[in-house]
């Protein structure tokens, strides 16, 4: 049987969009859940309102509904944000993340919606706890559809009234044309400023009274404030830091494989210099004090048993150090 996929867009009297919200809500944890209502509520509203674009959109698989996923635009800031993007367990462990990723650039495409960046906002996760393994997944999808990760703090501010657990650490990726590897502070404090002032603020503002509406205001400046004091003193952001903002994942034996090659030569590296250093100060003692060594593999003997003894203490110490400096080096190779 042909595979053949398919991307639609739902407005608020779309027959199918029902079906699309029951999918969001039974694949999203409760904690990063939109209420389906305000959905509903904004799927036409939002541009009308505003000017800028919101959608709703689903993933079919030969006429059956896989996946669900919600965008917005912001016409003045050029770029494009994914809020959601989630597809049906039994779907998972096939082709269709990239088919929908594919989709929705042709969608973009299709809308004339001219941007500079798309970004994405990944995995939600409370001060000291890492992203959960559903998260780092996306996160790793993401990367292999050349997204990459913004290496700053960045907040995810409470949804709704009542959602306090919704508030929360989270990740910025970023797709552009050019595959950046760095961004403008500048840049970054706009997309992140659009984030929270022309989206969270905006969505609830109808929702909330007079007073729910300043005390969700102050909570917005301070989340802005915390992220701003973190990149005042940068003058640029790097991006694709992945795996020095997350743990690696212990089934994940690329990202394993690639660990252990680094500290490899981290250890053999290590092991060459202390070698040449003990080698040269030996035979330095030799020529200065006039010792006599008939047989030279004594001098290198000696060289290279100091030497590993020396790599083992500093490897184990410092092995996080130079591993670092290491993959910076093999990352410009």
């Amino acid at each position: 049987m042909k595979t053949t996929y398919e991307l639609k867009r739902f407005h608020a009297n779309s027959p199918g969009l029902a079906q699309a919200l029951r999918l969001y809500a039974e694949n999203i944890e409760p904690s990063y859940r939109t209420d389906t209502n305000e959905l509903i509520y904004w799927v036409e509203k939002f541009q009308k309102r505003y000017g800028d674009g919101f959608f709703i959109l689903g993933l079919y698989l030969n006429n059956l509904l896989i996946g669900y996923a919600q965008m917005a635009y912001f016409v003045e800031e050029r770029f494009v944000e994914v809020d959601y993007l989630v597809i049906d367990k039994p779907y998972r462990k096939n082709n269709a993340f990239y088919e929908f990723v594919d989709k929705i650039s042709e969608f973009i495409s299709q809308e004339h919606l001219v941007f500079d960046f798309i970004i994405c906002e990944v995995g939600c996760y409370f001060e000291n706890m890492e992203p959960t393994e559903s998260s780092k997944t996306l996160i790793r999808l993401l990367k292999m559809s050349h997204f990459g990760v913004i290496k700053c703090s960045y907040y995810v501010p409470r949804l709704g009234r009542t959602n306090y657990e919704s508030q929360m650490r989270a990740i910025l990726m970023i797709y552009s044309n050019e595959e950046l590897k760095q961004l403008k502070k500048e840049t970054y404090l706009m997309i992140t400023h659009t984030l929270l002032f022309k989206y969270y603020q905006r969505w609830y503002a109808d929702f909330f009274t007079n007073e729910e509406n300043e005390d969700y205001q102050k909570s917005l400046d301070l989340l802005y404030g915390a992220i701003k004091k973190e990149v005042d003193a940068r003058r640029a952001i790097e991006i694709n830091g992945y795996q020095n903002l997350l743990p690696l994942n212990p089934t994940d034996f690329n990202e394993l494989k690639a660990k252990k090659g680094v500290q490899v030569i981290t250890f053999f590296l290590l092991f060459l210099v202390s070698v040449a250093a003990f080698g040269g100060l030996l035979l330095f003692v030799k020529e200065r004090f006039k010792i006599e060594v008939d047989n030279q593999a004594t001098i290198l003997a000696i060289g290279v048993l100091t030497a590993s003894v020396l790599t083992s203490i500093l490897f184990n110490k410092k092995s996080k150090i130079l591993s670092k400096l290491v993959e910076k080096i093999l990352d410009k190779l």
